[in-house]
């Protein structure tokens, strides 16, 4: 509905018509997959066959993607690296093995981890969790040392040690009880290194853009009085979408992206609608989570986890990642949903 009254309120807002309209907001037609994944997967067997083949994908992506990495310091490239290809940053990113750096996959790999630890608490089956557990390394390795994307190895990072905390609490609570101290620990003082890290060295000039997108988009919120930018037409009004030229930090072909700022990005597009939304959709997150239980629950806190760890500067609703919104609600319904009807007697 929120949709609906900003495509309607955009076409007079910006006096175009309903298909220019339409044309500039067509990743949300993305709304379809979630019906046809209620429709058509609403079992247990079609569910695990879709979490099967998106951790599967993301470990063989993981692998081909390390691979070359590794292999092109030698010379040798198999993969498309090009303009229109992985289009990798040549800049010696790993810290370690000074692998180049291919950032194009992360948002797809780091979604397979999340449904790879998923899988990992639903199962039971210990040969299955070692596989898993193999499949998180390689698509956690290629996060750390290829992608390079920082708010992806946060992420990232706190899923593996919500699985290790979840999956070994029941047998060994006095040892998780000491590596949640070290780590807690650990966390406060690596916590200027992190900062450092996000705002320094190499990094500064990301960081500056990221403050100036930041502080260009937040006086959008309210752009046309009830709703924010809505849907422009891109064309017309790229210099709005993206800001003035001489606003930006001085670097090659910057542009300031509404996805690059999260969640603020939501409320920028659909203004204070935006902002109902996602506190009705935060307080359906938590119902979920009351509602479900055991390993079901296990599994919506660690979607929870992902979604939280995310948000600042990775929104949900942009063209790279909407697929996996959708996605992630259907889950978080099957979840909450299969508990109550297939599992009452082992709740009891």
């Amino acid at each position: 509905m929120t949709y609906l009254l900003v495509l309607w309120g955009s076409q007079g807002a910006y006096q175009q018509s309903v298909i220019v309209t339409l044309k500039n907001s067509y990743i949300y037609f993305m709304f379809v997959l979630y019906l046809l994944l209620v429709f058509f997967f609403n079992d247990e067997l079609d569910t695990n066959f879709l979490l099967q083949v998106i951790k599967y994908t993301g470990a063989i992506y993981s692998v081909m993607l390390i691979v070359q990495a590794a292999l092109f310091n030698r010379g040798t490239t198999f993969l498309d690296l090009g303009t229109y290809g992985l289009n990798p940053i040549y800049d010696s990113f790993g810290p370690i093995f000074h692998f180049i750096r291919i950032a194009n996959a992360a948002d797809f790999i780091s979604f397979a981890m999340l449904m790879t630890g998923i899988d990992t608490l639903l199962c039971r089956d210990k040969k299955r969790i070692l596989i898993n557990s193999g499949l998180l390394l390689v698509n956690y390795l290629y996060i750390v040392f290829v992608s390079g994307t920082r708010m992806y190895m946060i992420a990232d990072t706190l899923i593996f040690l919500a699985l290790i905390v979840i999956m070994a609490v029941k047998k060994y609570k006095g040892l998780i009880f000491g590596l949640l101290t070290v780590i807690t620990v650990s966390g406060f003082m690596g916590i200027p290194l992190l900062i450092n890290s996000f705002i320094g060295g190499k990094r500064k000039l990301s960081f500056d853009m990221r403050l100036g997108e930041i502080q260009y988009y937040a006086d959008k919120v309210l752009h046309n009085g009830w709703f924010g930018l809505g849907f422009p037409d891109s064309k017309r009004y790229d210099q709005l979408l993206h800001g003035p030229a001489n606003s930006h930090v001085l670097m090659a072909n910057a542009n300031y992206f509404i996805e690059d700022v999260g969640i603020l990005g939501i409320v920028v597009v659909f203004g204070v609608l935006g902002l109902i939304g996602l506190i009705y959709f935060g307080y359906l997150l938590i119902t979920a989570f009351i509602q479900a239980h055991g390993r079901y629950k296990q599994a919506i806190l660690l979607i929870i986890l992902y979604l939280a760890s995310t948000v600042a500067t990775l929104s949900l609703l942009d063209p790279q990642r909407i697929f996996y919104l959708f996605f992630i609600i259907y889950l978080i319904e099957y979840l909450t949903n299969h508990v109550l009807s297939k599992d009452l007697e082992e709740i009891q």
